[in-house]
């Protein structure tokens, strides 16, 4: 059951929430009129938004943000600010006009002494989030309706309420968006579940995104603004004792939170090998905010740098990948089953093929690759690891009865692949360089390649094949040792150190 700090159960939080609504209301018609007097006064200068984003498309078909600035005629003009400045107006020499604001007044004193103003919290900064509350409602009631519409009550007691409601509720209900960096679709809008589905963002939210700072995250701005779609999650929910906290919690990453995206950005992987990842995590509350800007819809959350290194080297200006409608299908299923799936194997393999996808160096990528493996098809004992991988990985190819990855190719690949680790964790290495600039080494490129190939070809048959997945002897007694000769002899027979006698292979198992 939803909860609030002052119990709302109880006669006297629902006699505090209807006085602070209806002293919200008076508060409200107050200002607005006082602001339409001031707006409309002879002279008065009209300060701008001079942070309201502004959107235009580069040639790649990505956004790219910049602000409005302090001169562009166009900027949403500060309506509020003819009344009450703020501290930037006055430091700037805006002389504070003298209105008297009765009903504003005893609306912040009701807040600061009864229970349900608690959350806004105490002292200098308190007192000015209650100052901002009445001022937020009004600036967007004539940025949505403009100067000369009357008040209407529908439509104000709309903005009222859901500012109410984040100031009174420690509960709150939230919709998760990812912005997917640099990627193209041709849906505007794809269910992947009951309550998941891929959507391209409106334009109001993608202002209101921009305003969203990236100090510290290591994200590049023109990265962060390169989205066109979203993967989007409904039946999110915080709890939090206050204002603060929510801001707080809102603007961090837990691990469920990351789970969600990053099954999601697996599946794209696993479906379509495009090297995609995202740079902002978004939530837009459902019913309730702590605050509005202009006319942009609420928006909170945080920036982050979970996206290929290539991106920040001028990425956006590229086309980048397109996923087609055929894309899209196979993205839902293989979603479907990542998040109904609850196999640690699979969880981890998928964020290593997002290491193997996106990381800057080719070695490392390589062996996230060998590693989700290892963990799809890898067994306690070490004995002939990259025969088993082989024989397993060749397995699922029959499993699957795909033309495009016959079984010998997919175990021979496994085979290339393990010789490539085994340079690696060797240590072998080029010979050292002494020149002050020179391009990057992509001689691993083609290996990186049949690595994220690879593990997408096993995670994709294992999500559909579930019945094999945590458990790789399953493979072994399920399809190796089913007696089809075109499989090979029990994995069993070559884990042995000193090999043995093994007989006559099959054909297979030669090629192996």
């Amino acid at each position: 059951m939803v909860s609030s700090s002052s119990d709302p159960d109880s006669a006297t939080a629902q006699k505090e929430a209807k006085q602070y609504f209806d002293l919200f209301v008076a508060a409200f018609d107050e200002l607005h009129s006082a602001v339409i007097k001031q707006v409309n006064a002879p002279g008065q200068y009209l300060s701008a938004h001079h942070d309201y984003p502004v959107m235009s498309l580069l040639d790649s078909g990505f956004p790219r943000f910049s602000e409005s600035g302090f001169y562009d005629s166009r900027s949403p003009r500060n309506y509020v600010g003819t009344v009450r400045p703020g501290l930037g107006g006055l430091l700037s020499g805006l002389a504070k006009p003298s209105v008297d604001l009765p009903k504003g007044s005893e609306l912040a004193s009701f807040l600061r002494s009864h229970a349900i103003g608690k959350r806004l919290g105490v002292g200098l900064l308190g007192n000015i989030r209650i100052g901002s509350l009445v001022e937020d409602a009004v600036e967007r009631y004539l940025h949505l309706y403009g100067l000369t519409a009357s008040i209407e009550a529908k439509r104000r007691n709309s903005i009222i309420r859901s500012l109410a409601l984040g100031t009174v509720f420690r509960t709150h209900n939230l919709r998760l968006v990812v912005p997917i960096a640099m990627t193209h679709f041709e849906a505007d809008r794809f269910p992947l579940t009951d309550t998941t589905y891929i959507a391209r963002i409106p334009r109001k939210l993608q202002l209101a995104r921009a305003r969203m700072g990236t100090r510290g995250s290591g994200a590049e701005v023109m990265v962060v603004g390169a989205a066109t779609h979203a993967f989007v999650s409904n039946g999110w929910s915080i709890d939090a004792d206050d204002v603060d906290g929510v801001r707080t919690s809102l603007g961090q990453l837990s691990t469920n939170v990351l789970d969600a995206a990053d099954t999601f950005f697996g599946a794209l992987r696993v479906a379509t090998g495009i090297s995609t990842g995202y740079a902002q995590v978004l939530w837009i509350p459902k019913g309730w905010t702590l605050d509005y800007f202009c006319d942009l819809p609420p928006v909170y959350g945080t920036t982050v740098r979970r996206y290929p290194g290539e991106y920040d080297n001028y990425g956006w200006s590229n086309s980048g990948a397109i996923v087609t409608a055929a894309d899209l299908k196979d993205v839902r299923r293989i979603y479907k089953a990542a998040a109904n799936s609850s196999s640690e194997a699979i969880r981890l393999a998928l964020k290593r093929l997002s290491g193997c996808l996106t990381r800057t160096d080719e070695a490392d990528a390589i062996l996230d690759g060998t590693i989700g493996l290892e963990l799809l098809l890898g067994d306690d004992e070490n004995q002939a690891l990259s025969y088993k991988l082989r024989l397993r990985a060749a397995a699922l190819a029959m499993l699957q009865a795909d033309p495009a990855h016959p079984p010998a190719e997919i175990a021979s690949k496994v085979k290339q692949l393990y010789k490539a680790r085994s340079v690696i964790v060797h240590g072998r290495r080029m010979k050292a360089s002494k020149k002050a600039s020179e391009p990057s080494d992509a001689s691993r490129s083609s290996e990186r390649l049949l690595a994220s190939d690879l593990l997408r070809f096993v995670l994709n048959v294992l999500l559909a094949h579930p019945q094999y997945q945590d458990d790789p002897a399953k493979i072994d007694a399920g399809l190796l040792l089913r007696g089809d000769e075109s499989v090979g002899p029990p994995i069993a027979a070559r884990s042995k150190k000193d090999g043995g006698s093994r007989g006559t292979a099959p054909r297979f198992e030669r090629e192996v």
